[in-house]
């Protein structure tokens, strides 16, 4: 560190001064160009060697200035006392004052240079990144753990680790999604194939860093990948973006996958058993076949997701939103899905016994054949919903709307339909009603009458 100090009353700089300062600018300025346009430099070392050559151009700077006061200074005393010998009536006081600018100054400049990051990068950081490009699977397993170990010295430097493993990821497993991919039934687990060491390994890293070291509101780029199969058991991916990559077949139990985007994403077969998928974005998403039993899916969104044979008994799927969604043949037993929106949704042949519909929005939904004895549907909403040969014995329909629905061999052996609205219910027989519970409250539609042991 040094200190500069200049003269508030200074003279103007002249023509050479203003050249040589040009010229060194030039330069500067033709250098950081050159480094930032190389491509053997990875980011890190552009910013070192840039940060390098400006504090030497700035001391470089700092020094002409200095002499160039001194000089300027000099000269001024020495015509000054030639003035003063020819009779000039110069005060001794005045070039008293002048003496002293050689000695006191007004401003002064701080010059330093410290790494604005207090830990030194290390020399295998370099290192590690080129050997990700190498040829052999083991010398890049070698550079991923090598990676992993500086940001765990050095977490000032993991986001930046983490974000290189994702290129890395993203360089190397392409999604090319092919149409014929499109028919889900053609596809099976049999088919998946084994993941590269090399890209698992760098999978693991990512799902199992302390995220509480990085910036906050960071989102992990890990778009149009393809990682079939990859173990990301325990993983921490929370806010990764996720969309239109291939996750078929992924083991991601127990894994925080919170607030992440799976939008357009192929997850068939993942098992997600006990993840925490709180907030989870599935637009679009492949989930056929999918199993995620008890895992977390408050307020996740599945809007025209296909959940077709997809597993979610016990999950917890409050005010999840399933608009338009394809749950045919879904497992969603015991499942919670109070105040879920499943309108317009296909949800044939699904299974929801013991499900907590309370207040679920299923208006115009199909759920022909589906099993729903012993659900809880209080205060649902089926308005103009499909329920022909569904399954509602032992069901609490209390409050619901059931205005406009379809009930054609509904079976609702001991539901409780007190106080629901089945006005202008579609095929609703006598007989069935006398097989259910209700109440004077209960709305019926006019050319059926009210059952003697309700009143």
């Amino acid at each position: 560190m040094f200190f500069v100090n200049i003269p508030t009353s200074a003279a103007k700089v002249n023509f050479s001064w203003q050249l040589i300062t040009g010229l060194l600018m030039f330069i500067l300025t033709l250098i950081v160009l050159l480094i930032l346009d190389n491509q053997n430099f990875v980011i890190e070392q552009k910013i070192e060697y840039i940060t390098h050559i400006v504090t030497a151009v700035a001391a470089i700077l700092g020094l002409g200035i200095i002499t160039y006061n001194v000089y300027s200074t000099r000269i001024l005393i020495k015509e000054i006392q030639e003035k003063q010998n020819n009779g000039s009536t110069i005060s001794s006081a005045k070039l008293l004052l002048l003496e002293k600018l050689l000695e006191n100054q007004d401003i002064q400049i701080e010059v330093s240079y410290t790494n604005p990051d207090d830990e030194k990068i290390p020399e295998d950081f370099y290192q590690a990144l080129e050997q990700l490009g190498n040829q052999t699977p083991e010398a890049r397993l070698g550079a991923i753990y090598t990676l992993e170990q500086i940001a765990k010295d050095s977490p000032s430097k993991q986001w930046t680790i983490i974000e290189t493993l994702a290129a890395f990821i993203r360089e190397n497993t392409p999604f090319m999604r092919n149409e014929e991919d499109l028919d889900d039934d053609e596809l099976g687990q049999e088919e998946l194939i084994l993941l590269p060491t090399d890209i698992q390994a760098a999978l693991t890293v990512i799902g199992r860093r302390d995220i509480t070291k990085e910036p906050a509101n960071q989102k992990l780029d890990l778009r149009n990948v393809d990682i079939t199969g990859a173990d990301l058991t325990g993983a921490n991916l929370q806010n990764t973006d996720f969309t239109g990559s291939c996750l078929q077949g992924c083991l991601l139990t127990q894994a925080n996958l919170q607030a992440v985007d799976f939008s357009d994403v192929d997850m068939q077969y993942a098992v997600l058993y006990e993840a925490n998928l709180i907030e989870a974005l599935f637009y679009e998403a492949n989930l056929q076949s999918a199993v995620l039993p008890k895992a977390n899916l408050t307020k996740a969104v599945f809007y025209q997701a296909n959940l077709h044979l997809a597993t979610l008994y016990d999950a917890n799927l409050t005010e999840a939103v399933f608009y338009q969604a394809n749950l045919e043949g879904a497992n969603l037993s015991d499942a919670d899905l109070k105040l879920a929106n499943l309108e317009a949704c296909n949800i044939s042949q699904a299974n929801l016994i013991g499900a907590n519909l309370t207040g679920a929005n299923l208006i115009g939904a199909n759920l022909e054949n589906a099993s729903l004895s012993t659900a809880c549907l209080t205060e649902a909403i089926l308005f103009e919903a499909s329920l022909s040969k569904a399954n509602l014995s032992n069901t609490t329909l209390t409050h619901a709307n059931l205005i406009g629905a379809n009930l054609t061999n509904t079976i609702l052996q001991d539901a409780d339909l007190s106080g629901a609205d089945l006005s202008r219910v579609i095929n609703l027989e006598q007989q069935q009603l006398e097989q259910a519970q209700g109440n004077t409250n209960t709305t019926l539609p006019q050319h059926l009458t009210l059952p003697v042991s309700w009143s």
